[in-house]
């Protein structure tokens, strides 16, 4: 359901996290004292063999996954023998839980909880054992159990299971109700309360396999199992429909106030959200924002979030490095969070950074992405495109990281302020000098007008750009050679915008104004081209879709291979460029979830 990164789903995580806590406390206790009932020492014996197992696990274990890891080379996969070893320890430890009479899962899961998260360690063991484990063995985990559960047995024994079913009943029912109660004392809403209480009555496979611990110790029977195991299953069927339907993560990304460029007001913060999936992001980061022009008199907040994938840990990680100053995941984050540094501290005047780093599934990234906008009111988010190698000097080849593409038309779909898609081919065109004097170096922009609130955020951002002194616009606006297909107001919105921005830069010499008017889309495509292959770009800026008139794009629907981009950002992205590298911008306007709201009355 996708709920491990929503706010919701880190709250009932670490609430039953805590839980689970202290029933593993308890079990222990309990097993102490059932093996007291034979011999009083016997007690002693279980409590010192469980203290000495536990202590040498998490006191030693991390110590000796350090030195392992210190060992390993950077980038670099941990020697196979280390993580034998580590695979024998698991049976090693389920022995000696089992031997003193605990659980034969307990040692595993101390192993598991004793071992330090995160690579290298930590993610070869995930990969060497996540298919084996979750596609085959878990499988017949499960199996084991129904082949346990018997509903015939059940039935025939009904009349004793009665007491018991009742007292399973009043154990969910009570804890949904307090759950609920005590969520509404934090002042949460109805349906947040409702929805985590919910989840915390939710069951998985170590209660199953719990359960079946005590049918080996002969604590329970069948008929009893059976009982928990259908009453489990029917909870299940019934909770996940009812958290489906009530509660959606995404929902509150959607707001009614305007957040875009176009409604930030001259001299005002702009606020951006900058994200990053590897060092070449960052390089492409720096160039955008310098060449966006931030001014002591336009100055810029900005958010940069380091997206990781989660791999090696159980749980998402969030990380506000102004609060945890050394908290680095990974090698590659403090190298990317110092060059961060760096950057800011040369454009203090004009640029506030904060940095975060955010561990999580592909699947949910975007949820960090558009609840760190909104809770910081950010204006605009810039994304990255696509990983890219070039070649020679004019071929280049696209590698999709896995998962980016996904989170970026997520992000699009969701995001509660203007967002953009940075597409940069060729790396030379940016440079990754951090220093503000690279940058007067004479860059060739061009603008490609389609029409619509998209292409009119585009345009204004790049307004923006063009007060850079070393950056010249070019804007091409398409026109159809018919007056058929378009929307009036659209049309009206566009010339107001058109005409303020030419009125602004009627006089600068950076700037050319033309009009195009064309046939269908592969005029426009022509245009395009024919405009690439007679100026060296350094920069194209496009909206992505919304709102452009259908004439100018007929015919392109079957090109598209990246929908997230638009088609002519598509297009563009996939052209063969001049020499210079051609970047791509592709621009998304804040879509609202009330359409009839004021464009100037909503921010």
């Amino acid at each position: 359901m996708n709920l491990i990164s929503s706010e919701i789903g880190r709250l009932a995580l670490t609430i039953a996290v805590l839980s689970d806590f202290f029933g593993l406390t308890m079990l222990v206790v309990f097993e102490a004292m059932r093996q007291g009932e034979k011999e009083k020492h016997y007690l002693w014996y279980y409590l010192l063999s469980v203290f000495g197992i536990s202590t040498l696990l998490f006191t030693g274990l991390p110590q000796v996954v350090k030195w392992i890891n210190k060992r390993t080379p950077e980038g670099k996969t941990v020697d196979q023998n280390y993580i034998i070893a580590i695979f024998l320890a698991v049976f090693l430890i389920g022995f000696a839980t089992d031997f003193i009479g605990a659980a034969i899962g307990t040692g595993p899961i101390w192993l598991g909880l004793a071992m330090p998260n995160g690579p290298p360690m930590g993610v070869d063991v995930m990969q060497k054992t996540e298919v084996i484990l979750n596609d085959f063995l878990m499988p017949f985990a499960y199996a084991s159990v129904g082949l346990y559960t018997d509903v015939f047995a059940m039935t025939a024994s009904w009349n004793t299971l009665v007491p018991i079913f009742t007292m399973v009943f009043m154990a969910i029912f009570s804890k949904l109700v307090t759950n609920a109660m005590l969520a509404r004392f934090m002042e949460m809403s109805y349906t947040e309360s409702f929805v985590l209480s919910i989840m915390l009555i939710l069951k998985g496979q170590t209660e199953y396999f719990l359960c079946l611990h005590w049918m080996d110790l002969k604590i329970i029977k069948i008929p009893f199992f059976s009982l928990i195991v259908i009453m489990t299953i029917i909870v299940t069927v019934i909770s996940c429909p009812i958290i489906d339907y009530m509660y959606d993560p995404t929902k509150l990304y959607l707001v009614n106030k305007k957040r875009t460029i176009e409604h930030t007001m001259q001299g005002s913060e702009l606020r951006i959200l900058a994200c990053i999936y590897d060092q070449e992001s960052v390089a492409n980061l720096f160039s955008f924002l310098d060449f966006a022009n931030p001014t002591s008199s336009n100055p810029f907040t900005v958010f940069t979030l380091y997206l990781i994938e989660l791999v090696g840990r159980g749980n998402p990680m969030f990380i506000d490095h102004t609060k945890h100053i050394n908290a680095y995941w990974d090698n590659n984050n403090e190298v990317i969070h110092n060059a961060i540094k760096h950057y800011a501290e040369a454009r203090t005047d004009y640029i506030t950074v904060r940095s975060f780093t955010s561990v999580t599934p592909n699947r949910t990234m975007y949820q960090d992405i558009c609840e760190l906008a909104l809770l910081n009111k950010v204006r605009f988010i810039i994304l990255p495109f696509h990983k890219k190698s070039i070649t020679d000097g004019s071929d280049y080849s696209i590698h999709i990281r896995p998962g980016v593409q996904s989170s970026n038309a997520n992000t699009l779909s969701h995001a509660p302020c203007s967002v953009g898609i940075l597409a940069c081919k060729n790396d030379a065109t940016w440079g990754t000098n951090p220093a503000p004097m690279f940058l007067r170096i004479h860059r060739q922009f061009v603008m490609l007008f389609l029409g619509g609130p998209d292409a009119r955020e585009a345009l204004l951002l790049a307004g923006r750009m063009v007060e850079h002194p070393y950056v010249s616009l070019i804007v091409i606006r398409f026109l159809p050679s018919e007056n058929r297909g378009f929307l009036k107001s659209e049309r009206k919105m566009d010339d107001g915008v058109v005409t303020c921005f030419w009125v602004q830069n009627e006089w600068n010499d950076k700037v050319v104004y033309r009009e195009v008017f064309v046939n269908n889309g592969l005029d426009t495509v022509s245009a395009i081209q024919s405009l690439n292959n007679s100026t060296p770009v350094d920069l194209w800026i496009v909206g992505r879709e919304n709102g452009i008139d259908p004439i100018l794009l007929e015919g392109l629907s079957d090109w598209s291979e990246n929908p997230e981009l638009g088609l002519i950002g598509d297009f563009l992205v996939s052209m063969d460029v001049n020499t210079s590298g051609g970047s791509v911008l592709i621009v998304q306007q804040q879509v609202l979830r009330d359409p009839q709201c004021i464009p100037w009355g909503c921010y």
